[in-house]
Parts: structure tokens; sequence; C-alpha cells
């Protein structure tokens, strides 16, 4: 098999060859002897030129190879970008409003556009339920959502007659209050207007006699058979939140003969 001698090997085996004519041109000159060439001299310049020759290039080749790498690394397909996260978007409906989640967002709507929308570390979260309730002759949309740190928390469009210039608001929501995961003694809402008591197997929620002056006492304003889940308000009406066997919680007000179920929340 034929070897191929690289630029390196050529250089080597010159220099080795020089080395071989000046030992002999000094064994002439010692012994005596004529040089066996007339073009002793010359030769060993043309070695010596070619010797030059091929140790630049065994250089020049040693420079490209880190070149000619970068090059071949560079030409390959750049690597497929990282599959992105899917977005966590959901949808629920009741009657005439939509909840929309995306991510920790939720938007709420009507067939006139977006009512409002749940904004800020302390509000966002998982969204658990959206349901209506009765407000006189109007329907309310509600929704319940999980927050990291608050837990379950319901929300509401705000109240009309304590939103002056913001009756075309579409972002702001009201904090209606909270539903706790496990049953309650006790549970005042945030006003102080009203709180509501678990007394044996029923609730019992109470309505100050003077918004103005909630030191004038309170008066009962629901009662209904049921553990105690939660108590939310809707300009300042009371609506109370209880477990009462039912596969969802029942929502509760105060109906013109005693406490009438307002509508019920898909969470236990």
């Amino acid at each position: 098999m034929t070897k191929t001698m690289t630029p390196v090997t050529y250089a080597v085996t010159y220099r080795w060859n020089i080395m071989t004519l000046v030992e002999r041109k000094e064994d002439f000159a010692v012994h005596g002897e004529a040089s066996p060439t007339n073009n002793f001299q010359g030769d060993i310049i043309d070695m010596k030129k070619t010797l030059r020759l091929l140790t630049t290039t065994a250089l020049v080749c040693a420079l490209m190879v880190p070149t000619l790498a970068y090059a071949a690394e560079s030409s390959q397909e750049p690597a497929p970008p990282a599959p992105l996260a899917p977005v966590n978007a959901s949808l629920q409906t009741d009657g005439a409003f939509a909840a929309l989640q995306v991510g920790k967002q939720v938007y709420v709507y009507n067939n006139d556009g977006q009512l409002y929308q749940t904004k800020g570390k302390e509000r966002i979260g998982d969204l658990k339920d959206l349901f209506v309730i009765p407000y006189g002759p109007m329907q309310v949309q509600m929704i319940l959502i999980k927050n990291d740190k608050n837990g379950y928390m319901v929300f509401s469009d705000l109240w009309p007659k304590f939103a002056p210039c913001k009756e075309n608001d579409s972002i702001d929501a009201y904090f209606s209050g909270r539903v706790h995961a496990a049953p309650r003694d006790k549970i005042v809402t945030r006003t102080g207007h009203h709180y509501s008591e678990q007394i044996g197997d029923e609730v019992v929620t109470y309505t100050a006699n003077d918004f103005d002056d909630i030191g004038k006492g309170f008066h009962e304003s629901i009662r209904v058979k049921g553990k105690l889940r939660g108590l939310i308000l809707f300009d300042c009406c009371a609506y109370v939140v209880l477990d009462d066997g039912k596969e969802t919680l029942s929502v509760y007000h105060a109906g013109e003969s005693g406490a009438e179920l307002a509508s019920s929340i898909a969470f236990k």
C-alpha cells in the first residue's frame, strides 16, 4: 500500500537529506576526495528552499485546521427551538355571561363586551366557577377563583352605587368575599355590616340595623340549615354560602318570605 506523505513528513525527510549531504561533503573534504557531483552546493541550496517551502506549507495547514473545524460546525443546522409550554386557558358560561381564563387572569364578559377582570398577584388565580345571583330585577355574575396566597375569593362587577364615574369601567372588579374549604363557626363581611354564625345545624345571618352606625345592633335576615362556608356581598346585600348536603355549595339570600336559594357554586 502506498503511503501518502504529509507536508510535515516531507519537511522532516528533506531536512534529513540535507544533513546527510552535509556530512558526505565533510567526509569528502577529510579524505581529499572530490565531490560526487559538481552541483553539490546547488543541491543543498535547492533542498533548503524546498524545506522552507514545505515547513511553511505545514504551518499553514496546521493553522487552517481549527478554522476548517469551526466552519464545519457553523455549517450545521441550528438546533430546533425548545417547545413552548401550553397556554393555560379555559372558558365557562352561565346564561348571558362568560368567564375566560388565560394564564392566571380571568376576564368576565356579557354580550356587550368585557365587564371586569382580575389583576394583581393578590387577586389572580385559577377559575373555579362562574355563577349568577339575583339582585332585584338584575342578574349579577360572580366568579370564584383560587389565589395562591389568599385562597378562594369571589369577585363581582363594581357596585353601581359605590362606583361613581365608573359605569363604563371594564377592568376593575369588586372583591365580594371568600369561600372556605372547611366549615366555619362565624364569618364577618368586609364592611362589617353582616355576619353569619353556625348555631347547631343552622346558619344564621345578621344584618346591621343602621349601616352608618353598626353600634345600633343587628337583626336576623337569613336562617337555613347547613354548614357555613362563606359570606359574600353585592351592593350591601348579603349572600350566605353553605354546604347543605348537595353536590355543590348553595348560595342563599333574604327573600320576601325568608331565605331563598339564589345560586350554587361548583365547589366542595
